[in-house]
């Protein structure tokens, strides 16, 4: 078995523990070490009966174990992964043993893939994608590093997802190119070409802020009278 070590102690990182317990419930293939995160409250607490070990920067005192980042924001996920590259991490895979995945399908290295997903074929999905549960991902579908597909999204074959996104849960995107750093509102429906930089909400989608997101897509839509 090997070891794990979660990199973020918050809501996600617990449920990467759930996650891992249903994989070994299967074939015991992980231990779980405890978690890394840097954040001043969390030190010295177990989570879920596992210990914070300590930083980020303390990932070099674990040259055996596999990491997996746990955080919903792309941007962060991005961050963390480019802090602690300089230390040549192992970087485990983690998919639900009840997800459905063809083998024509690419994934890259520290890709999580929750419960009750159905990925068909020829899909590619790059390093450090994180797919939540009940997800559909249609044929050749490609998303980049560190994007965020939330729960109940469906994506249909041939879309394009770029780098560092963040799709709300409930979403339908049709097979349309979405730029990098974008942020789709939860329930949206996505039929046009979305350029990278912005923040899309509605049926259909539409960009409702350009740039990084400086709000939650809520209060944007409340800020314009729209919500």
């Amino acid at each position: 078995m090997k070891e794990l070590i979660i990199l973020g102690a918050g809501g996600l990182g617990q449920e990467i523990v759930l996650l891992v317990e249903a994989v070994n419930f299967y074939k015991e293939q992980w231990i779980i070490k405890g978690f890394l995160d840097s954040h001043p409250s969390v030190q010295g607490i177990e989570l879920l009966g596992f210990p914070v070990l300590g930083s980020f920067e303390d990932a070099y005192k674990f040259p055996n174990a596999h990491f997996i980042i746990a955080f919903g924001d792309p941007r962060m996920r991005e961050k963390v992964v480019n802090l602690v590259n300089i230390y040549n991490l192992n970087w485990a895979t983690l998919i639900s043993p009840t997800v459905r995945l063809h083998r024509s399908n690419e994934l890259g290295k520290g890709v999580v893939i929750g419960r009750l997903s159905d990925l068909t074929v020829n899909a590619k999905i790059s390093d450090h994608v994180l797919i939540n549960i009940h997800t559909v991902i249609g044929h050749g579908v490609e998303i980049g590093e560190y994007s965020v597909i939330s729960p109940n999204v469906t994506i249909t074959g041939g879309a394009k997802i770029g780098k560092s996104c963040f799709v709300g849960a409930n979403t339908f995107i049709r097979d349309v190119t979405v730029g990098d750093y974008v942020t789709i509102g939860a329930c949206s429906c996505v039929v046009k070409q979305i350029e990278s930089n912005c923040v899309v909400a509605g049926v259909p989608a539409r960009i409702i802020h350009q740039g990084p997101p400086v709000h939650s897509v809520t209060k944007i839509l409340r800020e314009k009278g729209e919500n």
